[in-house]
């Protein structure tokens, strides 16, 4: 286990980590769709709107696009694949409810617990590629108890692009002392950035994909934590 006075900051990954996109987005949908009269495959159109997720990212980290956030990305994403659908007759006012279902999707069952405790000795912080605008209606949503809202959008880059973390950690005024900070995430490649950058890490499986999910299952690396979910987190880390 960490000794609490080791670390100040705990930063968070929120897709998949602290909140359940998948199945509150296959909810929404399905809800969406009864309350419109839109007939649609809807798990489907999720799967196919989200597989535009990391390929725009990696486009901007290549620097082949210039940064763009989730709000022009999911929408440039649900135009190229709402024919496939059947969807093609959305109304713009549509698509905007649809988009901006994302700020309703609910946190895991242990997040609010694991991060409460943790709010006691910790100053917790978002450190997600979602932009700013979303990643604050989701906290508010979700009552996330969090100290402050910081994502991509703040270093106009997605992770794993080092200036995700760096912008992070020097915002929170921990440049000189980044091992006092730490990554709490359920995708292995991200606490890896981190470490790079002398953050701490703690690892978490999550099965934000479904009950088949494969990957990041297991830790892949000595990350200081591995806990079961945020709560295990919390217990880790003294709280």
């Amino acid at each position: 286990a960490m000794t609490a006075p080791d670390v100040k900051v705990i930063f968070f990954d929120v897709f998949g980590t602290v909140t359940d996109w998948r199945s509150s987005l296959q909810r929404l949908l399905a809800e969406y769709g009864a309350r419109e009269g839109i007939d649609a495959d809807w798990p489907g159109f999720l799967t196919a709107w989200k597989a535009g997720y990391r390929p725009a990212m990696d486009a901007v980290i290549s620097g082949e696009r210039p940064y763009f956030n989730l709000d022009e990305m999911y929408l440039e994403r649900m135009n190229q694949v709402i024919g496939d659908f059947g969807l093609e007759g959305l109304t713009e006012a549509q698509k905007q409810e649809i988009l901006h279902l994302w700020l309703k999707i609910d946190p895991w069952p242990d997040a609010v617990e694991g991060l409460t405790r943790l709010a006691r000795k910790y100053t917790l912080v978002t450190l997600s590629n979602g932009s700013f605008a979303w990643l604050t209606a989701i906290a508010k949503h979700g009552r996330l108890p969090f100290d402050a809202i910081l994502t991509a959008e703040n270093a106009q880059v997605y992770k794993p692009h080092p200036r995700a973390y760096l912008t992070a950690i020097e915002l929170m005024g921990m440049k000189a002392t980044p091992e006092r900070c730490m990554l709490t995430a359920c995708h292995n490649y991200d606490l890896a950035a981190a470490r790079s950058h002398g953050m701490k890490t703690a690892f978490l499986p999550r099965k934000e994909y479904g009950p088949d999910q494969e990957a990041d299952q297991a830790a892949e690396s000595d990350w200081e934590v591995v806990a079961k979910d945020l709560i295990g987190v919390a217990e880790a880390m003294g709280c």
